[in-house]
């Protein structure tokens, strides 16, 4: 992200309006970030745009393709200038996905985005599925991308909108079982709320989902979720209490008590939860306990990834999350076992350069 554009207005809000207000405006408004280029390269992909309306009046947005026998290949990039970070990535086919042949649907994934994107976001998870044989649709969450705005509920109402959602998509025979649901971090959460509502669900997998709303609102600063890092320096502890206090009455949600480890212990199917050990935003100790709340969840924790990077590690994700959701059963046998391939050596090179430049001191 850049913050130039804005950053005069940024000081000036939080000299005149205090650091409550800003955190306050935070937490309720995730934004509507879209990008023409995401937007260009779904569409070359084959991927079609539509909407549907659920009975709250809220507008849904999603990228939906079907399956095609293409080959992709992506590369995942890290540049560091100074101190600061960017990724990237290097993303080919191998053929004009559009005349690649369409293949029978071996399922459909519903791919669920962070906060403050968009489905665009989850585009190259996308593209992975559709190659590998999965219908996928990939929805804009409310107030995000081109969904309307609706006050957002930190998961429950998100998951209602997604099984509205599914439901309409499975009545029009477009979302061909069985059905799996991938989210990444917000996304991660409202997946694990949507899960017992869902029909013919055959597994969920969350990467780095937060088990505590409000813990991941008081990281968020430090975290540089809300822009730059000094920011931290400016708003208190006490200050952020009062925002998610605040941010609760006008959602009308306790921020407080949002608790996915209720939906978890509710689902029937196997489910996959992934954070990176690096992840400064998630507490790993509470993602853990968060999976304890099922049987049928196990977690894994991704050795030197980070809460940004781990979605990323798409190339090398892949293929093992493939091979766990093929195995995993029809109803009620026991869950596979995930388990994480080698290190490629680029990553493993990255990430040792990455832990070495968060050790200097700031």
């Amino acid at each position: 992200m850049r913050y130039g554009r804005w950053l005069p207005g940024l000081l000036l809000g939080l000299g005149l309006g205090g650091c409550t207000t800003f955190v306050t405006r935070q937490i309720e408004h995730p934004g509507h970030a879209s990008s023409r280029s995401a937007d260009a390269f779904l569409a070359h992909a084959g991927f079609r745009r539509d909407a549907m309306r659920t009975r709250e009046g809220v507008r849904i947005a999603y990228w939906i393709a079907p399956p095609r026998a293409y080959h992709v290949k992506d590369e995942y990039q890290v540049q560091r200038k100074g101190k600061h970070t960017s990724f990237s990535f290097n993303f080919s086919f191998e053929d004009d996905p559009t005349k690649a042949p369409l293949l029978t649907p071996k399922g459909s994934v519903v791919l669920l985005h962070p906060w403050s994107m968009s489905g665009a976001a989850m585009s190259i998870w996308g593209i992975h599925f559709v190659a590998a044989g999965y219908q996928v649709v990939m929805p804009d969450l409310r107030s995000q991308g081109g969904s309307s705005d609706a006050p957002v509920g930190y998961g429950p109402r998100e998951a209602g909108d997604i099984v509205e959602l599914v439901r309409d998509l499975q009545a029009k025979h477009r979302l061909p079982g069985p059905l799996y649901v991938l989210g990444a971090s917000y996304g991660a959460t409202v997946a694990l709320f949507a899960a017992p509502q869902l029909e013919n669900l055959r597994g969920v997998v969350a990467l780095e989902p937060y088990a505590d709303a409000a813990a991941v609102i008081r990281r968020a600063p430090a975290s540089k979720l809300f822009g730059y890092d000094w920011l931290a320096r400016w708003i208190t502890p006490k200050e952020v209490d009062a925002a998610i206090a605040r941010a609760s009455r006008k959602l009308d949600v306790d921020l407080e008590q949002i608790d996915p480890g209720d939906a978890l212990a509710q689902t029937r199917v196997c489910t996959l939860l992934l954070r990176g050990s690096h992840d400064v935003l998630t507490s790993g100790k509470a993602v853990a306990a968060l999976s304890r709340r099922s049987p049928r969840a196990s977690y894994v924790e991704v050795p030197g990834e980070g809460h940004l990077s781990l979605p990323m590690r798409t190339a090398w994700l892949v293929p093992p999350l493939l091979a766990w959701m093929q195995a995993l059963p029809d109803t009620g046998g026991p869950c596979p076992t995930f388990s994480l391939p080698p290190v490629p050596p680029a990553v493993a090179q990255e990430t040792s350069a990455r832990a070495a430049a968060e050790a200097q001191p700031r």
